[in-house]
């Protein structure tokens, strides 16, 4: 084998190696946009909680001893519709976060068993040159 070939071998080599670390990278920095999202839907679902568990505390008082008067019945009335609207809103969303929760961590798990199979089959393709090339060396080796 010519001087050449063993240089292009190693560059070959050394170019599987670099396409492996450059995949790597790119996994992390995806993996750490997918963190950040779930980060983010996490503080939503934090905040749209506290909101909902304040709104059904405020359900349970009663502002004063003496009964309302007709007025304050349909002012409460109308607060109670409203409150029970909101709380409606605000358990729909929060379903809706546990489910791009769930989607978000469905798709990091997928893309992790991706980038597996990706690091066996270079892995795999880098260990075939290796073995060729030293099949190569001990066969120039023995004809010399």
């Amino acid at each position: 084998m010519s001087r050449d070939k063993v240089a292009e071998e190693r560059l070959i080599q050394e170019w599987f190696t670099l396409v492996n670390k450059k995949n790597a990278l790119i996994r992390r920095q995806d993996h750490l946009q997918l963190l950040l999202e779930e980060q983010d839907l996490e503080r939503r679902f934090e905040l749209l909680k506290k909101e909902l568990t304040d709104m059904m505390a405020m359900d349970g008082k009663t502002p004063g001893l003496t009964p309302p008067s007709p007025e304050q019945r349909t002012t409460n009335t109308t607060k109670s519709q409203a409150h029970k609207h909101r709380e409606q809103l605000l358990l729909q969303e929060l379903v809706s976060l546990v489910n791009q929760r769930d989607q978000l961590v469905h798709n990091m798990d997928a893309k992790e068993r991706g980038a597996m199979e990706e690091d066996e089959r270079l892995e795999r393709g880098l260990e075939q040159r290796r073995m060729k090339y030293s099949k190569q060396q001990k066969e120039r080796c023995s004809l010399q």
